[in-house]
Order: C-alpha cells, then structure tokens, then sequence
C-alpha cells in the first residue's frame, strides 16, 4: 500500500535534552542521523540529567561547526567547544538501563553546563560510533531513550491540536522526521518505509513522557496539562501510558533529504486505542 506522503521536515538533537536544529539533507547512521544526540549531561556518577528534571535545558541551543559545536544559553555567555580539545577518557555513562562507556570532553563545558543547569554537570560524547549496543533492535544507538529515530505525521499533530485545549508544537515531541501528505495516524500502520536511499522498520509506538508538556521556547511548563491530558482521551493503553509517533531503526545507512517521497513497503496491524470522554 503506497501514500501520497513526503518528508516535510529533519531534526537532530546533538545534546540530549537540548533544542533541536532544523536539517534539510542530513546521512543516516544505523546508530541515528549524523549527529543526532551523539552529547549528554550527566551527574557525576554518569548518570543522564534530563528536561525531565531540568525544563531549562531545552532552552540551551548548539550551532554545529567544522571542528566542534557552538553553545549558548539564555543569560549565559556562548561556549565554543572543538573536538580537538575533549580528553576522550573513558567514562561510564547510564541511560536507562544500559551502561556503557562514553568519553570525556572538556572542564570548560563540565563547567558551563553545571552553571547553566544548576548542578554538577559533566559532558559526555559518544565518540565516532557509540559503545551502546541494544540487543532488542540489534544495533549500536547513541544517547536517544531507545530508539535511533523517531517519526510523526504532520496530520496526527493536526488531529492532536484540533482536540486539545491549546496549540501543541511539534517540537514538543521532539521528532526527528516528520511526514507530511498522510491521514492522522497512518504511522501506526507503517512497518517498513523507504525514504531517500534509506529504508527503516517500524519497531514500536513511543510512550511519551513530562517532556512533551515543556514549552521548547521557555522551558516551561505547558498550560493545563497538554499535550497529556488530550492523549489520554485518544491516545493511551489499558495502564494509561499515552503514545504519539512511532520508533524507526534504519535497516542500511545513507542521505535521505527534506522533500523526499516515501514509500510503504509494508504495512502492520496498528495498536488500537480506546477513546474516552
């Protein structure tokens, strides 16, 4: 079953946690696009500090460079990072439940990011290929929750805010591919897709999180709420966890670009959910 469906938008996250960076052509890793959350802060004993915890962070915003990143934070003074310059020691890093070693990069941005966030803080980087290896999809990821990629419908955003009591963002969501020119929903159906010179596999719906109710332009919370107690009327299992967009792996490595055609390969039962008043 083929859609009328295109890529309409890319978005990589070089820090976990941090604002996105809109792409218009971008190579695709087994491990996620080229640097997509190959960075995150953690404590001391290496463990991931998140917007969950830390709203403020999606606040903090980095310009990629030729040799490193460019960061910048309200009321802070910018930081240029060079790759030349990280120790690259080896350092045991916890996300979730998988522990594994990341590499040290410099004391100046240990420093920054513990001003920035209001703690100790240290800045870890995955290196060229991550040492994270998930045995449920059989490949390497860098820093993401779980999975290296994760798509959205610009249509199952439309569907959201026409329900919601507020205007939701796609942002919010934190998607790295978003499709446009499909029904609301159609990626819960989709099990392999192809986009550019990549083909993916649908893997599983992604639970969302406190994330999506922090507003990316301020760090604050989202008023009422939403997006979660709009999801929870449409959009949630038997336990209550709620679900928006679906989790990709690539199944090769290659370009795939703004404007893209996709095409279904194959399709699947989608989850049905139960809708409540």
């Amino acid at each position: 079953m083929k859609y009328q469906a295109q890529l309409s938008e890319i978005n990589i996250y070089p820090i976990k946690s941090t604002a996105g960076i809109s792409q218009s052509r971008v190579f695709v890793e087994k491990q996620g696009i080229s640097f997509d959350r190959r960075f995150v802060v953690t404590d001391l004993q290496g463990r991931m500090l998140t917007a969950r915890k830390h709203p403020k962070m999606v606040t903090i915003e980095a310009c990629l460079l030729a040799d490193g990143l460019l960061l910048s934070a309200p009321n802070h003074p910018s930081l240029k990072l060079c790759y030349q310059d990280f120790a690259m020691q080896e350092f045991e890093c916890k996300i979730w439940s998988d522990r594994f070693d990341a590499y040290t990069t410099t004391e100046k941005a240990n420093q920054w990011f513990s001003a920035v966030i209001g703690c100790e803080a240290v800045l870890l980087y995955c290196g060229k290929e991550s040492n994270r290896y998930r045995e449920k999809i059989e490949t390497n990821v860098s820093f993401a929750d779980g999975y290296p990629l994760l798509v959205i419908s610009q249509g199952s955003l439309d569907e959201l805010n026409r329900r919601a009591s507020a205007p939701q963002t796609m942002s919010q969501f934190r998607t790295n591919l978003v499709v446009d020119g499909v029904a609301p929903f159609a990626e819960d159906s989709w099990k392999r897709l192809r986009i550019g010179e990549v083909e993916f596999e649908v893997k599983k719906p992604c639970q969302r999180c406190v994330m999506t109710t922090v507003n990316p332009e301020d760090g604050e919370r989202m008023l009422n709420k939403e997006p979660t107690i709009t999801l929870a009327k449409f959009r949630a299992d038997q336990k209550g966890a709620v679900y928006f967009g679906m989790n990709i792996v690539a199944l090769n490595e290659g370009v795939i670009k703004a404007g893209d055609k996709i095409e279904i390969l194959e399709t699947q039962q989608p989850v049905e959910y139960v809708e409540v008043e």
